[in-house]
């Protein structure tokens, strides 16, 4: 995938402590179903016509690129598809659209992503994925509703034809340029979000960094999977191939919240205080790295967004979530003193990534924090 983006938030310390021990992968993989907490990962003609490494790895299903705009195929879909099964993976499949907000030509694309499929041999019943992110040709600048009745309107052929719709974008995207409600209201669980915590090697997500959103089937946690370069994926609720647009899969079932009425436990990334639900500041706050427990999702009040943790107590989401930038400068991270961690790689010109609280003075400069302890200089990033 194309999508580059840093962060991650909140679910189950139990459910943690069983990612981190490692339990999904441990199953007995198949070409037909994987249960929820199981490794996936994505390819592209990036990547190896062979699964094996990641099947090693303890991959139980795989989503493959088999079409761009109406012009592309991946040249190395066939092949994929065909060796995931080998392996003993769900075959999963993904478009990378090109269609931004113009339903017409969501439907010219949803069919030529249609007929990649079936030319790789996807099976039928399986997922059959609408990548809708930002890039050179795909402009996500047009309306929300412009975008949704887009998006939509490509999941809609794709369900039509057998397949089961997901609609993938990172989480910053998702929440503003798409009306996700009203996509799961018609395609329930169908949400692939992107939604990383660093660059980098990473081998089990951190679910204390989940992305507070309904509706989310598979969360793409890194972009290089136990070293293996490529992004690794974790899926949220049972997967399995449908025998009919009508099946008992998740994404045929009601929406499942994966920001649950039931308290999410979140890490407060800069000192954030106390609201009320009429907006009005109050006295009290939650300091820097201390948690709280969010109560379902974003509720907006006024202009802005917060997230409920009590009775008549909200807190502003960029102090939990971040506010997604864009670096304009190559960048590095530096410590609360101000010194140049050296064992963190550049951050690249163009790369997204995520601020916490406002600008902060250090020994006399600028600053943004984008982790626990870390800071890169404000005026790198717009």
């Amino acid at each position: 995938m194309k999508f580059k983006h840093v962060k991650l938030l909140a679910l189950v310390s139990a459910v943690t402590a069983a990612v981190s021990l490692g339990f999904a992968g441990l199953t007995q993989a198949s070409t037909t179903s994987v249960s929820s907490r199981s490794y996936g990962v994505d390819v592209s003609s990036y990547q190896s016509t062979s699964t094996t490494s990641y099947s090693k790895a303890g991959a139980q299903f795989v989503i493959v690129k088999v079409s761009e705009g109406t012009s592309y195929r991946n040249p190395n879909a066939k092949a994929q598809v065909a060796s995931a099964k080998a392996n003993k993976l769900l075959p999963m499949a993904y478009h990378f659209a090109n269609f931004g907000s113009s339903t017409s030509r969501a439907k010219s694309e949803a069919a030529y992503a249609i007929a990649s499929a079936k030319a790789v041999s996807l099976p039928a019943g399986s997922y059959l994925a609408c990548d809708w992110e930002t890039s050179s040709s795909n402009s996500t600048s047009g309306s929300k509703s412009a975008n949704t009745s887009a998006i939509m309107a490509f999941m809609a052929k794709i369900k039509a034809a057998g397949y089961q719709p997901l609609l993938y974008s990172g989480a910053y995207l998702l929440n503003n340029a798409v009306s996700t409600s009203k996509v799961i209201a018609t395609y329930p669980n169908s949400l692939w979000v992107a939604y990383y915590t660093s660059s980098g090697r990473i081998d089990a997500p951190d679910f204390s960094y989940f992305p507070s959103m309904n509706g989310v089937i598979i969360w793409q946690f890194t972009e290089n999977w136990k070293g293996l370069n490529v992004d690794g994926n974790i899926s949220v609720l049972p997967l399995s191939i449908s025998s009919s647009s009508s099946s008992s899969s998740s994404s045929s079932k009601t929406a499942a919240s994966q920001a649950p009425t039931s308290k999410t436990k979140k890490k407060v990334m800069a000192k954030s205080y106390v609201y009320t639900s009429a907006g009005k500041r109050t006295s009290a706050y939650k300091s820097a790295y201390t948690y709280v427990y969010v109560i379902g999702g974003m509720v907006k009040i006024g202009s802005t967004n917060y997230y409920k943790i009590g009775t008549n107590q909200y807190i502003k989401v960029n102090n939990v979530d971040g506010t997604a930038r864009t670096l304009v400068h190559n960048a590095w991270t530096y410590n609360n003193k101000g010194k140049r961690v050296k064992s963190v790689a550049t951050l690249k010109k163009g790369k997204q990534v995520f601020t916490y609280g406002g600008k902060r003075k250090i020994a006399g400069k600028t600053y943004y924090r984008i982790n626990v302890g870390r800071y890169i200089k404000a005026a790198n990033v717009k």
